[in-house]
């Protein structure tokens, strides 16, 4: 495959790249050919004629695009110019789909596609756009992904030229959709994708909740307060028209199958303080603040462009976040840019209201982040084997000498947070590990009791299990309280290399412990029981030799108390003492 690049601009136009491709031998010899076009301009007038144009000029070739999305500040500039990348098949293919969005959801149109994907012979990729940024995509990738087979799936809402005047664009061919999805699956036994994520920001500050959204992207309230409060309070941000210049940089945080993603609020509602996002941000997620630096953006790239070297692309697709070139200026944006043109030197790149990229746990809309993904058809050839990495020319100061005022303070900042979240940690240790073995207190295990009753669906989701020492004050009467001690210490170290990680071990006093774990039945809460019974009957404690525990087990049921849950498990300890010890009884 092969993919060249055109920036039509004065020295080079519509017509001179037309004629360009045609006298090209990939061209000439019938490659099927797949022409993204990202215009800087939303007036739909030109671009049906640049479209025009084009399907006359070159016939055989199949053209998808998207509006890009302008400067959000007044220091930074977007490209001025329609950017144009032509992609040649040799062996493998492509097919294109369109979806208007006006009489159909995007899950709709995501369950159609899914039939017709399974009808592709070695489907690899999709390439997806999308117009109208109310119009969520994660629907029609979340069908995507109930395929029986992996695919991956990248692109990029389309932008607009101003903030808060959507009036982006996709277009198949000589036709234009403004509420619609476009789909370009590729697909070929011969066909290889690697695929960046870039993201940077990381999270700061402590960890808040949703607590009032809608579907459609509208977060209303955070910890129980207006959502716009987060960045009046941690900001100082005010409701005015530098709204998004003042936040775009310090987006939410949030963690989704082990990858932090980035949520740019796009608007807000004067009215009760409420935050506009392109994306649902369901009720009782955890955010954060988020920031970043030059340093933090540049570096992530830099390794990542450097690592794709070694899949030798054969082109090489950018969607990337205007924040970013908000947050950088223009001169390091371009860098950023220059990493993976260094790797191939026809890398394109498009700017949009958000980057998909669906792979690897990342459910496929993204902001703040630029998705490098990388093409190759066929096997790395010989000669690509024996290439070497060439450095790009890397300022140096972005990883030595002077640091910028702005990455001093926020180097501060991470210390000071750092230095806060230890001291926090050894609070909670203090109010909610017992001093001597270093398990749950009980004040604790109250409280993930409490938690784990007010979020009961039905009896038999929670066992409870109270375990006593048999015979631990004649232990205690025989050698002191310092082996009394060491049994105790012991006796938890055997119960934790015994138990999993779900598990919560606390200490209720004395020589009593408490175990709360998920058993969705009694046979499986007993046989646990049993486990840890038999796990210390069969070990050996140094000095008072072979101990025993007794037990009480339970499982939460519909209307419990913790007093109510205990009065049960306690009962049934004393039966267990009672009727010969070294048992567990299950009531």
């Amino acid at each position: 495959m092969k993919q060249y690049r055109y920036i039509l601009n004065k020295k080079i136009s519509l017509d001179q790249m037309i004629n360009e491709i045609r006298e090209l031998p990939e061209y000439k010899n019938g490659y099927k050919a797949l022409l993204q076009v990202v215009e800087q301009d939303c007036d739909p007038v030109p671009i049906q004629r640049d479209l025009d144009v084009l399907k006359r000029g070159l016939p055989n070739v199949t053209i998808v695009g998207m509006t890009s999305h302008g400067a959000l500040s007044k220091t930074t500039h977007s490209i001025r110019y329609t950017v144009c990348s032509i992609l040649f098949f040799e062996k493998s293919d492509f097919e294109v789909t369109v979806y208007d969005c006006h009489d159909q959801t995007p899950r709709e149109a995501g369950k159609d596609y899914k039939v017709i994907l399974r009808g592709y012979k070695h489907p690899k990729a999709v390439l997806m756009m999308s117009s109208d940024f109310s119009l969520c995509p994660e629907p029609f990738i979340d069908c995507i992904n109930e395929l029986e087979f992996e695919i991956i799936v990248f692109g990029a809402l389309a932008g607009t030229k101003r903030m808060g005047d959507d009036k982006s664009l996709i277009y198949v061919d000589d036709k234009i959709y403004d509420r619609a999805i476009l789909a370009v699956a590729f697909c070929g036994d011969e066909l290889h994708f690697a695929y960046d994520y870039n993201l940077g920001f990381k999270s700061l500050g402590k960890e808040l909740v949703v607590t009032k959204s809608d579907d459609v992207g509208v977060v209303y309230e955070i910890d129980n307060k207006p959502a716009f409060d987060i960045y009046s309070q941690h900001l100082g941000v005010e409701m005015n028209d530098y709204f998004f210049e003042n936040t775009s940089s310090f987006p939410f945080m949030l963690r989704e199958n082990g990858h932090y993603l980035a949520r740019v609020a796009l608007d807000y509602q004067k009215e009760n303080g409420a935050l506009e996002f392109a994306v649902k941000i369901p009720e009782g997620s955890s955010v954060s603040l988020g920031y970043a630096t030059d340093r933090y953006l540049l570096e992530e790239s830099y390794y990542n462009a450097k690592r794709m070297f070694g899949f030798h692309p054969q082109a090489i697709m950018i969607y990337a976040c205007m924040s970013r070139r908000m947050l950088m200026g223009d001169d390091l944006a371009e860098l950023e840019f220059d990493l993976y043109e260094n790797i191939y030197p026809n890398a394109t790149w498009a700017h949009g209201y958000g980057e998909i990229l669906h792979a690897n746990g990342l459910r496929g809309f993204l902001n703040a982040s630029l998705v490098a993904v990388g093409i190759r058809e066929g096997e790395i050839s010989e000669e690509d084997k024996t290439k070497e990495y060439k450095d790009i020319d890397f300022p140096k100061e972005y990883f030595g000498g002077f640091k910028p005022l702005s990455e001093r303070l926020v180097k501060f900042l991470e210390t000071t947070t750092l230095d806060l979240r230890y001291a926090i940690d050894q609070l909670f240790k203090v109010a909610s590990l017992d001093d001597l073995t270093q398990i749950y207190n009980r004040r604790a295990i109250n409280h993930f009791l409490q938690q784990h009753i007010d979020g009961l669906g039905s009896e038999g989701e929670v066992m409870v299990l109270l375990v006593d020492i048999d015979h631990f004050k004649k232990v205690n009467d025989t050698y002191g309280h310092d082996v009394g001690d060491l049994i105790l210490k012991n006796g938890v170290d055997r119960v934790k290399s015994i138990v999993t990680q779900k598990d919560i071990i606390g200490r209720w006093g004395g020589e009593e412990f408490i175990m709360i774990s998920p058993y969705s039945s009694k046979d499986k809460a007993i046989q646990a029981a049993e486990m840890i019974r038999k796990g210390v009957a069969d070990f050996d404690f140094e000095v008072a030799g072979h101990i025993t525990v007794s037990g009480g087990v339970t499982l939460l049921r519909p209307g419990d108390t913790i007093d109510t849950v205990f009065k049960r498990i306690d009962n049934s300890l004393y039966e267990a003492k009672e009727t010969g010890r070294n048992k567990m009884v299950f009531r």
